[in-house]
């Protein structure tokens, strides 16, 4: 299993790439302003596993900010 860093803008993933410069606690770690992504930190099996797991993340920070009846 490898982290990765996900990189957002308007809460759409830019990038995804590998890297070994974290030791994760959990199964992710994210910074988020307003609501709004910057960046994830995700331990997963691929990058398309860690895309995956980005956009429950994203609904995450989204229900916890703006409430579930929020639509993007």
């Amino acid at each position: 299993m490898n982290t990765y860093k996900v990189i957002f803008a308007r809460n759409e993933p830019l990038s995804c790439e590998i890297t070994n410069k974290v030791i994760l606690n959990g199964d992710y770690d994210y910074k988020h302003d307003k609501g709004q992504l910057i960046y994830a930190l995700i331990k997963a099996d691929s990058e398309e596993d860690a895309l995956n797991k980005s956009d429950k993340i994203i609904k995450e920070v989204t229900e916890k900010v703006f409430g579930s009846d929020f639509v993007v």
